[in-house]
C-alpha cells in the first residue's frame, strides 16, 4: 500500500498529496502547504492556522485545532483510537515484510473506527 504523509501529523494517512483530503488523525486538510511555508496562514480550508501551529496543537491534543469546543468534542474513545493508530504507524516504521500486512490491517481498523466516531 502506498500512502503519503500528512504534512501536519506526519503519518501516512493520505491517498494523494495536495488533493484537499482531510487527515483522519489530525483533521488537517491537505491544501498543498509544506515546510517552506509552514509559518504562513493561507486561509482556505485551514482558515486561520499555520501548518506550524496545527502541528503543535496536534502534538498536545491529537487534533490540529486550538479552540476549546473542538478539543473538548473529542471523546476519550476517539483519543485512545488515535493513540492506537499512532502506535500502529510507529510499528510500521520498523516492521519486516511479514508483519507489514498485519499492521496495515490494524491501521485500517483504527481508521474505520475514527470515521465512525466522527
Amino acid at each position: 500500500m502506498h500512502r503519503f504523509n500528512c504534512p501536519c501529523c506526519n503519518y501516512p494517512t493520505l491517498e494523494e498529496r495536495r488533493g484537499w483530503e482531510i487527515c483522519c488523525l489530525c483533521n488537517w486538510e491537505d491544501d498543498g502547504k509544506d515546510d517552506p511555508l509552514a509559518d504562513k496562514v493561507w486561509g482556505g480550508p485551514n482558515p486561520d492556522y499555520s501548518l506550524t501551529e496545527a502541528r503543535e496543537n496536534f502534538k498536545k491534543r491529537y487534533i490540529m485545532y486550538r479552540d476549546r469546543r473542538r478539543i473538548l468534542k473529542q471523546t476519550n474513545k476517539e483519543i485512545q483510537t488515535k493513540r492506537n493508530l499512532i502506535n500502529a504507524f510507529e510499528k510500521l516504521r520498523t516492521a519486516n515484510n511479514e508483519s507489514t500486512q498485519q499492521i496495515w490491517q490494524e491501521i485500517d481498523s483504527f481508521e474505520k473506527e475514527l470515521y465512525k466516531l466522527n
